[in-house]
């Protein structure tokens, strides 16, 4: 069917009042009613790079501010998300989601490795409040979740603030579930030394 008008709406979609002396009528030939019915139905169209930023984003955001803090997560972010999209792998990669996890977890050792002490001396002049409403925890949990290591608050976060299990953390950031319940055991246990 043809229209009038080449508007264009949301996501593309062409807007306009139907043409109907441009569409011959139908009505009369069951054979082309039945050849426009099969002519129109496509395989569902993959998902956009834009879309796919889109829906994780917020998930993506929330890693980043658990793995770097908050001043430095959005940075993180998007590092991570070009380095992504520019690599010759991504267009072969089946689950995109968890590889821009590992990306991030990736980009946040490098992040970890040179900007470390800029990192805690940030930490120690912003004020506490902030930190707490930015994170809604506690400061103290906070400062003690700092002083783990990057793969370490991964699977923190993961594990209480995703709510994944175990092999789902492992798949996510690419590695193996003894590695996820070794470091998270780790975790856990430095954590109740730091805020004992």
């Amino acid at each position: 069917m043809a229209v009038n008008s080449s508007q264009r709406g949301h996501r593309g979609v062409i807007i306009g009042e139907p043409d109907l002396a441009a569409s011959p009528a139908t009505a009369d030939d069951p054979f082309e009613q039945e050849r426009d019915s099969t002519e129109h139905t496509e395989a569902p169209r993959p998902q956009t790079v834009e879309e796919l930023y889109v829906d994780v984003a917020p998930e993506l955001i929330r890693f980043a501010v658990t793995l770097v803090g908050p001043s430095d997560a959005e940075d993180l972010l998007g590092s991570a998300v070009a380095k992504a999209i520019a690599s010759t792998r991504f267009d072969r990669v089946d689950n995109k989601r968890a590889y821009l996890y590992r990306m991030l977890l990736n980009e946040a050792h490098k992040s970890r490795r040179s900007t470390g002490r800029r990192l805690n001396r940030e930490i120690r002049v912003v004020h506490r409040d902030a930190i707490e409403t930015e994170r809604g925890l506690d400061p103290d949990v906070l400062a003690a979740l700092k002083r783990l290591s990057v793969r370490q608050r991964a699977v923190i976060h993961l594990t209480y603030w995703a709510d994944l299990a175990p092999q789902q953390v492992a798949d996510t950031i690419g590695t193996s579930l003894r590695t996820v319940e070794r470091e998270l055991t780790n975790a856990r246990t430095r954590l109740e030394a730091i805020l004992a």
